[in-house]
């Protein structure tokens, strides 16, 4: 069982680590259920249907029955959301469910998504309720959050899958039953193979989750690495020290009226620059106000300080080097620079190891409803942290784990909720840095070229390394922190986010934002263990193109021309792309309607790609101004009636609503590569992949 193109070794390593399981997935229509399940460890694939012209249902709850009976868990992707929510119904209801009742289920579930009322989805079976253990690879890896959500077919994508096909049904019509035998089942087995896939990917992730479950109670096995570390933290803590009953379960807090930060800021927190010093003396003068509430409620009730969007464009400039500063922390760069090391000079990157943490450790700092206990667990995780090699998912997770702790202080809905708390940290260690910046500065040859969060990387001459690893030093025992040192031969800088840096060590190189790629060199799991291992996973993303981030870094690198580099280069995959669109917009080549996530390439034949979009307002009618309270709108569109332009709610040009046409990847062609395939060299259109790694590519 090696579908994947993976060592046998890597398989075997991976199925040990999750142990006996089965993966699924259902598909429901209106006059058929079906429900596809394989083993994790080996082929074995079965499949039943409920349906206008078969009834599977007493094998399906002889098998649901071994399930239970063993406590082996079902794995599934965004099952706990929809699948398992139907198939419950299966488990109360037995041999008396109709395949009729089951799509009522899956309709209810998917309306109810799709009108986002908000808060927990009444189709919900928490875990006390489930009848059969459920794994969830959506809620583990956090592609609930919006910003990192991702569906089956984007992974699939990312996974280079052969195939990223959707189903080419109607999930809400009756479906003719050849199509259920040549369409339905194939597509419903193809989605349990691929979830299968990432479940294998995700195998130390769920070992990880299994292991800590004799620590943390819950349903830890589907808990995202930030909330794991942080339920973990809460458990230590104590129900009865994050908790009040009054009259119901609750997170204690600190709400905070207003915040001056001249009682954040440390009192040891001293300059010479006067750049630094203007900074210091401002940031001291200023007290979050009414007008500064929480961002994150987007009201001016909430009576919550907010440390988001304080600070507008204060910034200091050092010796031509701009350092910006924010409740966030510092960040400062160069552009589009490249430096060498060579004998007289060396470019030296410090970091400060796990900063966050270690402030408010060695700092005693905690909410202030917690108490010192929270110290001590808090610096409790963070060694346990370092247990763990930096490469391992157990590593990844407390990492995470102890980050999220510290932002949920920032979280309204957290026990750990504190701003005062938040805002000691990242304002103390952005001016802690700047500290050691302006000493670094200071000595003869030092060129500061990056500084962001949690460290700096500078150019100085050989000759300087002792006086500035005394400067080191003298920091480390001032702040109590520790610095981590790494050596640079090379570096490419476009900005702060944005850069390739070679070691000096051992020639690897580190890619950050626009020239990252997953190099698979050396992972027995190829392209998609590197990926798991990008710190953090890179799963959310859009991997489209990478071998234009490969022909600029080789350009930057080796020398080589990037027509060069494409024209050698044989991974089709790394010349395909990703469009998305939502389900308020039609996606075309052409005029041909394709499907909402398609994978294509550029090419020399073919057709345009582009979307076509709902408007904001409503079709055909004047667009409104901007700025223009919903209240004002209505009042006048009550005096005007419809289909009538004003100047004082419709814009001047007196234009209309119109359906909002988008091109992707304007000036070129594309074609499909649903399929893989479908890929042809021979149709490559180099010049638009060539002219983008151009654009990366710094002399």
């Amino acid at each position: 069982m090696n579908p994947f193109g993976w060592s046998d070794e890597y398989v075997a390593k991976q199925v040990k680590l999750i142990g006996p399981a089965v993966v699924y997935d259902i598909e429901v229509l209106p006059n058929v259920f079906t429900i596809d399940a394989e083993s994790i460890a080996t082929d074995d694939n079965y499949t039943w249907e409920l349906s206008d012209r078969r009834n599977d249902i007493t094998g399906l709850l002889q098998w649901f029955d071994f399930l239970m009976s063993s406590a082996m868990p079902m794995i599934g992707y965004n099952n706990l959301g929809y699948d398992y929510c139907v198939i419950h119904q299966i488990l109360l209801r037995r041999q008396e469910i109709t395949y009729q009742e089951l799509y009522a289920k899956s309709k209810a579930i998917i309306d109810f998504g799709r009108r986002r009322e908000g808060g927990f989805s009444p189709h919900m079976i928490w875990p006390d309720r489930r009848l059969i253990p459920q794994i969830d690879l959506y809620k583990l890896h956090h592609f609930d959050n919006k910003a990192k959500t991702q569906s089956l077919k984007g992974l699939e994508f990312n996974m280079r899958s052969e195939s990223v096909l959707e189903g080419a049904v109607n999930f809400d019509q009756p479906l003719e039953h050849e199509k259920i035998d040549k369409v339905l089942i194939p597509y419903n087995r193809w989605d349990v193979k691929e979830t299968k896939k990432f479940a294998l990917i995700s195998a130390e992730a769920i070992a990880f989750r299994r292991d800590m479950a004799v620590q943390i109670s819950g349903d830890i096995i589907n808990f995202n690495d930030t909330k794991l570390g942080k339920e973990l933290l809460a458990q230590r803590l104590g129900d009865q020290v994050c908790y009040t009953w009054t009259p119901k379960k609750a997170p204690r807090q600190t709400p905070r009226e207003q915040i001056a930060l001249s009682d954040v800021i440390f009192p040891y927190i001293s300059f010479q620059n006067p750049e630094f010093n203007r900074v210091l003396e401002w940031m001291r003068q200023q007290v979050l106000k009414p007008a500064d509430w929480n961002e994150q409620t987007n009201s001016s009730e909430s009576g919550k300080a907010s440390t988001k969007g304080v600070f507008s464009d204060v910034h200091a400039v050092i010796d031509g080097f701009r350092f910006d500063f924010g409740t966030g922390g510092i960040h400062g760069s160069v552009d589009s620079r490249k430096f060498m090391a060579d004998d007289q000079y060396m470019i030296e990157d410090i970091d400060v190891a796990s900063l966050y943490p270690s402030i408010a450790i060695v700092n005693r700092l905690y909410p202030e409803h917690l108490g010192e206990a929270f110290i001590a667990e808090y610096s409790g995780l963070k060694a346990e942290r370092f247990k763990w090699d930096k490469k391992t998912a157990q590593n990844g997770a407390l990492k995470l784990a102890l980050n999220g702790t510290y932002g949920d202080s920032n979280n309204e809905f957290s026990p750990f909720y504190d701003p005062m708390f938040t805002m000691k940290i990242t304002i103390n260690g952005q001016l802690m840095l700047c500290m050691l910046a302006e000493r670094l500065m200071k000595v003869p040859t030092v060129e500061m070229i990056q500084i962001n969060t949690d460290g700096m990387t500078y150019k100085v001459h050989r000759s300087m390394k002792e006086v500035c690893a005394a400067i080191h030093s003298e920091w480390e025992r001032f702040t109590l922190l520790d610095l981590e040192k790494a050596y640079y031969s090379r570096m490419w800088v476009r900005d702060v986010n944005n850069y390739v840096a070679e070691s000096a060590k051992d020639g690897k190189l580190k890619m950050k934002g626009a020239y990252w790629y997953a190099d698979g060199t050396g992972y027995a799991g190829g392209w998609t263990e590197a990926i798991s291992k990008a710190g953090p996973s890179a799963w959310h993303k859009d991997l489209s193109a990478h071998v234009v981030q490969r022909a600029a870094v080789a350009a930057m690198v080796y020398g080589v021309d990037p027509a060069a580099f494409m024209r050698v280069w044989r991974d089709p995959f790394d010349f395909m792309l990703r469009a998305k669109v939502g389900r308020d917009a039609t996606l075309f080549v052409g005029d041909r309607e394709v499907q909402r996530i398609t994978r294509y390439y550029i090419s020399n034949t073919g057709g345009t790609l582009h979307k076509i979009a709902m408007p904001k307002g409503e079709l055909g009618q004047f667009k409104r101004k901007n700025k223009l309270s919903d209240f004002e709108f209505d009042q006048v569109m009550k005096e005007i009636g419809p289909d009538r332009w004003d100047e004082r709610i419709h814009t001047k040009n007196q234009s209309k609503y119109e359906m909002v046409d988008t091109a992707f990847n304007s000036g070129y062609l594309v074609t499909e590569a649903n399929v893989a395939t479908d890929f042809s060299f021979a149709n490559v259109n180099y010049s638009w992949y060539i002219e983008e790694a151009r654009k990366l590519v710094i002399n």
